[in-house]
């Protein structure tokens, strides 16, 4: 069978999820069957969409060298400047926290795609040399 079957069951902010990886028609009528059981009476929307690829290991630990080489030549921990880059390049959401306080984070890098995350760090690179940092061989 070509069909994989994703997190079954994902939640998501207001109900449940089914979540199928189609690589081939058998596969997608595979999943079009697999949803025909699980139908419940309820209305249902149906989603496709392209599977974007993640950012791979090795972008991931070039990305944390590049990240140290800032934090040791300029102060402040990696995880700080994590933020920092996040917010600057990626961009923010606001979260709301139970006193009313409205914060903004930095939107996650996990969702960005090969492409996009190399972009990001190119940014990030840039900004670097700019303040001076001269990148490690790690990096």
């Amino acid at each position: 069978m070509e069909i994989a079957k994703l997190d079954m069951r994902v939640r998501t902010e207001s109900s449940e999820a089914l979540k199928f990886r189609v690589n081939s028609p058998e596969g997608l009528k595979q999943a079009f069957l697999a949803m025909n059981r699980a139908l419940t009476g309820q209305p249902m929307l149906l989603t496709l969409q392209t599977e974007k690829e993640k950012r791979r290991n090795l972008q991931n630990r070039r990305y944390w060298a590049i990240v140290h080489d800032i934090s040791d030549q300029l102060g402040f921990d990696a995880d700080t400047w994590h933020e920092y880059f996040k917010r600057r390049f990626i961009g923010v959401r606001e979260l709301r926290m139970p006193d009313g306080e409205i914060i903004n984070l930095g939107m996650s890098s996990t969702d960005l795609s090969v492409s996009e995350f190399g972009d990001y760090m190119l940014c990030v690179e840039a900004w670097a040399v700019e303040k001076g940092v001269i990148f490690s061989d790690e990096s």
